[in-house]
């Protein structure tokens, strides 16, 4: 939500409309947050160049012809299972100073450090700066966080919101982890998007609590990329619902988490 505007609400029974704005400053701002409360967890480094992407671990800008199945024994890390929390998603600002060009940034374990058969909790941030003007299909942004097909032993299974990844037993003896990852991440957003000039990336499998925490951040985003399956941004710019009754939607505990924001910005403004 856009901190610089006043944001409002006018509550109809359980619907909430809240003030927003399309650039995803506040988010990355939260990001950022989120980042410094973690310090003591994360590991930063900077992104691995093309070259040594190609070379050393098989990446590719375009889609491999055949798609690679890591199954059974071929399996070194399973991260985002289904029986654990997952979320990924994409932020996008206009403003090139609040992104750390090729910065990728792991809270907790790399893939090195953990046990091959444990289900880690999984989340994947993308923070991308886009040049004034740019015309970005939200959905496009979407589809490429998923880098289908494009880096040697690393599969990706997804459902909007979610990404569940494999990396294989054998590339990961070969160096294969989570900052190899997210560099083929920030080079293909910035190959292919003309008006994308910056791309940082983070990474959680510290716990399901840290992953849980970026939700909230998730489900406004995808209401301002105009993905969220009964939320939109309406023309006079506040979140609207397409739900009727709102005590049998699923949708719920995201509007009152909505509002729970909306609430305590207010407080702190007054």
């Amino acid at each position: 939500m856009n901190e610089t505007a006043e944001s409002t609400m006018n509550i109809s029974g359980d619907n909430i409309r809240c003030a927003i704005a399309g650039d995803m400053e506040p988010l990355i701002m939260r990001v950022r947050t989120f980042l410094q409360n973690t310090l003591s967890q994360s590991l930063s480094s900077e992104a691995i160049d093309y070259e040594t992407l190609r070379r050393t671990f098989g990446y590719s800008r375009s889609k491999k012809k055949t798609a690679e199945v890591i199954i059974g024994g071929d399996i070194g890390l399973e991260l985002g299972h289904p029986s654990t929390e997952s979320l990924c998603f994409v932020l996008t600002t206009t403003k090139a100073e609040l992104v750390a060009d090729g910065l990728i940034t792991v809270i907790g374990p790399d893939a090195g450090n953990i046990i091959t058969k444990e289900k880690r909790p999984f989340a994947q941030v993308i923070m991308v700066a886009t040049e004034s003007g740019a015309d970005i299909d939200p959905f496009s942004l979407d589809s490429a966080q998923y880098l289908m097909q494009r880096l040697d032993g690393y599969m990706v299974r997804s459902v909007p919101g979610r990404l569940w990844s494999r990396l294989s037993r054998k590339c990961m003896a070969d160096g294969l982890d989570l900052h190899v990852v997210g560099s083929a991440l920030a080079d293909f957003f910035k190959h292919e998007f003309a008006g994308v000039s910056k791309a940082e990336i983070l990474f959680v499998t510290s716990s399901a609590e840290d992953v849980l925490s970026l939700k909230p951040i998730e489900t406004e985003a995808s209401i301002l990329a105009g993905k969220h399956k009964k939320l939109f941004l309406g023309l006079d710019g506040v979140v609207e619902c397409s739900e009727l009754n709102c005590e049998v939607c699923d949708e719920k505990p995201v509007c009152d988490s909505l509002r729970d924001i909306v609430v305590k910005r207010r407080r702190i403004k007054r």
